[in-house]
């Protein structure tokens, strides 16, 4: 009878621990995808403030961009390149 109850509580503990890492994990993703729109958001801010380009369409703004990005990733400064390793 005491050992039923115990491994009772046992699989409520592993039920619960389970539903933590969960919710943890759903934390995580949502402060990530947080970060990350604000970063597009800002850079998106800087591009419009440097190329002039908030009259343009989005079809125009990625034709600049093509236009000008093969240069940039060749011309940039060693202390920019960043590697995803």
């Amino acid at each position: 009878m005491v050992t039923n109850k115990i491994d009772k509580i046992d699989k409520q503990i592993e039920k619960l621990e389970t539903e933590k890492k969960i919710l943890k994990r759903n934390i995580n993703n949502h402060l990530s995808r947080k970060e990350r729109t604000r970063r597009l958001i800002q850079i998106g801010a800087l591009a419009e403030k440097y190329f002039d380009i908030s009259y343009n369409n989005l079809d125009e703004v990625e034709e600049i961009f093509l236009q000008f990005s093969s240069y940039i990733k060749h011309k940039k400064l060693n202390k920019h390149k960043k590697n995803l390793q």
